[in-house]
């Protein structure tokens, strides 16, 4: 199959051409005067079809043969016009094709050109917008900057100051811290004295309170004695239930002495109340004893404390305090 661009027409002008120069038109010659291109066996082929369908020369005219050989040159140069317009008809195709095909490739491109442009020009507004609040934050910052320079000044003359102030304060923090440590001395003794004396008056309260409880038992034990013989009078009343009848006397007489221990066992439960009252009475004074004992000692850790923190207002860079109040 021959070539793109490489027909009958082409190989006979070729042909033509190295004849009018005088040169044999060989398989080698056409194909270099084609410009090398075209396959061998298809100039052969074309060149075969050339030499049969050339007339061989009759015996004519000069005339008659130039007539034929003018007739030839244009059937010819016809064949090649229009061997010239098709490959100029195809590759005008091509070409239109590709164009399409390059518009088609352009207009994309035009297009991803298009959003890429639109993109960076919001990226260019935002980074202005950036570049903006970055100026105004920088010069907030530079504002800021001065203000904290002024502040740093300050500061340092007030630092200043204040170490004299502090300086001079030592001396009275020094007395304060002896004056506190006197007083804490006094204190903790006067309230060791009163917690002393508390716990004696509580102790002295339980022993009242001891000997108010075995009185209590005595009187109850009184009583249950004086119920066991009222038992036993009730059953001697009722064995002489028959000689009372008969013994008025004696009964009136009986009856007197129940009534005598009736009111000795009223005066007994009126003595028992009495010792009951007494009894809750002293319950009650230790009980408010032992609060108040327990309130001097609550009070006693909050004066602890509040010695602690005016130690620690006094005195910033004292040493902690041990567990008995003295400094460590």
């Amino acid at each position: 199959m021959a070539r793109a661009g490489i027909n009958k027409a082409l190989v006979q002008r070729a042909r033509d051409a190295l004849l009018a120069r005088g040169e044999h038109p060989s398989i080698e010659a056409v194909r270099v005067e084609l410009g090398n291109t075209g396959s061998k066996s298809t100039i052969l082929r074309y060149l075969q079809e050339l030499q049969t369908a050339e007339p061989q020369p009759p015996g004519i005219s000069l005339d008659d043969e130039l007539q034929a050989f003018i007739s030839s040159l244009a059937q010819r140069l016809a064949a090649d016009a229009q061997a010239s317009v098709a490959a100029d008809r195809a590759r005008l195709q091509r070409q239109q094709a590709a164009y399409e095909q390059q518009r088609a490739v352009d207009q994309a491109r035009f297009e991803q050109l298009q959003l890429a442009h639109d993109a960076l020009s919001t990226e260019r507004r935002e980074a202005q917008q950036r570049e903006n609040a970055l100026q105004r934050q920088v010069q907030h910052l530079e504002g800021e900057r001065q203000r904290l320079l002024a502040g740093e000044q300050h500061a340092a003359q007030m630092l200043e100051e204040r170490s004299q102030y502090i300086q001079s304060l030592e001396t009275k923090h020094q007395q304060a811290r002896d004056a506190l440590v006197h007083y804490r001395q006094q204190h903790l003794v006067q309230r060791e004295q009163e917690l002393h004396r508390h716990d004696q008056q509580v102790q002295q309260l339980q022993l009242e309170l001891r000997q108010a409880q075995e009185q209590s038992i005595g009187k109850q034990e009184e009583i249950a004695q004086l119920y066991r013989e009222l038992e036993r009078l009730s059953h001697a009343s009722q064995n002489h239930l028959r000689e009372a009848r008969q013994h008025s006397h004696a009964l009136e007489h009986s009856q007197m002495q129940m009534l005598k221990l009736n009111q000795s066992l009223q005066l007994a439960e009126t003595s028992l109340q009495t010792h009951a009252v007494e009894v809750s009475v002293l319950r009650e004074k230790a009980r408010r004893y032992v609060l108040d004992h327990r309130e001097d000692r609550r009070a006693l850790r909050a004066q602890a404390k509040l010695v602690a923190q005016l130690r620690d207002l006094l005195r910033p860079a004292q040493l902690p305090l041990q567990p008995d109040g003295s400094p460590g």
